[in-house]
């Protein structure tokens, strides 16, 4: 084992405890209980439109790695 497993590692770990730790905590109910909350049952955008999109977006890149 390196010194860069063991950095890495132990910052992954870190990071880790740091999340579940403040996980723990809830927004104040001023926050919660909003009137221009965002509505997240109608869709904004359409499943298919982000997956062409993707698609599109690797073909591009692969296009231009392809060239050099």
């Amino acid at each position: 084992m390196d010194f860069n497993t063991l950095i890495f590692g132990g910052l992954a770990v870190i990071s880790l405890a740091v999340f579940l730790f403040i996980g723990r905590f809830r927004a104040f109910k001023s926050q919660r209980e909003r009137d221009d909350r965002i509505d997240w049952s109608k869709r904004q955008f359409s499943l298919w439109r982000i997956a062409l999109y993707s698609l599109g977006v690797v073909l591009m890149i692969v296009l231009v790695t392809q060239m050099m």
